[in-house]
């Protein structure tokens, strides 16, 4: 059954009666009359409402705001199908209303396609001033309020919390709705003014699509492998495990061959336990089958263990989980204690649970790394998954090497024309500065050339020595150092000749 309203009837509707009541009488959930409203902007009655206007509170009702682009009416709900219909425009109604019916014969039974409608999340960060975040604070709950800036509750209370906006205290909500809410906290002064940036929580990666051929490998990874079975006993270790073993029996005999009971103390290795030993079997398998699916297992420095996958490093580590114990305290340490201490001490304890971790930083997004056993699914259960992750990843691995290699290479080429463009504007900018200066030196000639004109012109004897010279040799010497001081006296082309020799190294200042 379909339900049709326009914006004012649903308002008049939402405001005439609890939105339970109403949403029983429509046959949907509360949910879905939910959504219809925050799609259509109809605002709907505060927590509480219906109490304080029991006991004939004073109770507030906003208008119903302008229709919000997008939303077009009529208003549609499919009870049946437990949804909302989207009209685009009501003469197109029946058509789309067909071309629904239509696809519903084609959907087999048992696996009819179910629509949600999406939430409205902000992506961009938004401006707000102290004092409107502080009256929005004190109107609507917080946790309400921060799904409006998309983030969590907890992030705007940081917020208020820094920039000392203070906040409803526990429980004021409950006593809001009765009438009985305590005053509301004024807000201190601030030292400056300034507009308050809050930005969403960034939006968790979506899942990792895998290739077709990726998907057929992780499928037959787990499936030859989803028979693996840890045996009872280690025969025939996997080359790690033998070199943990060998060299676990090689410090057992050094310290048996040492005199030194000290020293032999120092040097003897602890014992495997039953856990290290169910360890060690699950290792082997697991090192076994990643090996029969192309990878290589191998301990690196430091007894770092990696698999390599297609060339590429997957570093991981199997450890025994550990959990923080209180105990009582010995007898030499209540003797030892100080007034003020307390009669119990915190220690970490083992628990016998496996944890297998990726340790690898640059993870494909969306696979998992951490593996953690409990009483319901022991490690043994989970290898399959483990190493079909391991085929999954060695393709990914490959393709962000290559990613990176590539943005890398970008990266060069763009640092390199960034440096060829900043060496000719520095270039250019030295060859302005050398026309300038033949410019100055040509204009300074200007007056050497009218001073020596103006030599010619006087009456004086060319034989006449002055100095070592005559004056007549003194003129032809002056003449000489203006022609080969004149930046123009092999035209333009010397002109740029001189300019075209400057490059960005010319000028050192």
């Amino acid at each position: 059954m379909e339900h049709r309203f326009t914006r004012q009837e649903l308002y008049d509707l939402v405001w005439s009666k609890p939105i339970t009541h109403l949403a029983a009488e429509l046959g949907v959930s509360v949910g879905l009359l939910g959504a219809l409203l925050r799609r259509a902007d109809v605002p709907k009655p505060s927590p509480g409402h219906w109490m304080r206007k029991e006991f004939g509170k004073p109770i507030e009702q906003p208008p119903l705001p302008k229709t919000p682009s997008g939303c077009v009416e009529p208003l549609m709900l499919d009870t049946e199908r437990q949804r909302l219909k989207r009209m685009s425009n009501p003469v197109e109604a029946e058509p789309a209303a067909a071309e629904v019916e239509t696809k519903e014969a084609q959907t087999p039974p048992g696996k009819e396609p179910m629509q949600t409608v999406p939430m409205h999340r902000p992506t961009k960060p938004t401006t707000i001033t102290r004092e409107d975040l502080y009256r929005a604070v004190w109107a609507t709950p917080m946790s309400r309020l921060a799904k409006d800036f998309g983030l969590s509750d907890s992030g705007l209370a940081k917020i208020c919390r820094r920039e000392n906006i203070p906040r409803p205290p526990r429980g004021y909500w409950a006593k809001h709705a009765v009438g009985k809410a305590p005053k509301q906290t004024p807000l201190p002064k601030a030292g400056d003014a300034h507009p308050i940036t809050i930005r969403p929580t960034p939006l968790a990666p979506p899942p990792i699509e895998l290739s077709p051929e990726v998907k057929q490998q992780v499928d037959k990874a787990r499936l030859n492998e989803n028979t693996l079975t840890v045996p009872e006993r280690l025969l025939r270790p996997h080359p790690v495990i033998a070199s943990w073993l060998s060299e676990h029996k090689e410090k057992k005999r050094r310290a048996r061959s040492e005199r030194d009971p000290w020293m032999r103390d120092l040097y003897l290795p602890k014992e495997f336990t039953e856990t290290d030993h169910r360890k060690h079997r699950i290792l082997d398998t697991l090192f076994k089958a990643i090996e029969r699916q192309g990878g290589k297992v191998k301990q690196g420095e430091r007894g770092v263990l990696f698999a390599e996958v297609l060339g590429e490093k997957v570093e991981f580590q199997v450890r025994e989980k550990q959990k923080q114990q209180r105990r009582p305290l010995t007898d030499s340490e209540r003797r030892w204690r100080s007034p003020g201490d307390k009669g119990w001490r915190q220690e970490l304890v083992s628990t016998g649970w496996l944890v297998f971790e990726i340790k690898t930083w640059q993870w494909p997004a969306g696979l998992p790394k951490k593996w953690l056993e409990s009483d319901k699914r022991p490690m043994e259960g989970m290898l399959p998954d483990i190493v079909a992750t391991f085929v999954a990843a060695g393709p990914l691995l490959f393709q962000q090497r290559k990613d990176r290699e590539t943005a890398e290479r970008e990266r060069q080429l763009a640092e390199q024309r960034r440096y060829e463009e900043q060496r000719q504007r520095k270039r250019d900018a030295n060859r302005w500065r050398r026309f300038r200066e033949l410019a100055q030196d040509w204009n300074e000639l200007g007056t050497v050339r009218n001073f020596l004109t103006a030599l010619r012109t006087m009456d004086v004897d060319p034989s006449a020595e002055i100095g070592d010279r005559t004056a007549a040799e003194w003129i032809t010497w002056a003449e000489e150092w203006l022609k080969r001081a004149d930046p123009t006296a092999d035209g333009v082309e010397g002109v740029f000749e001189q300019i075209d020799t400057v490059t960005d190294w010319t000028y050192r200042d």
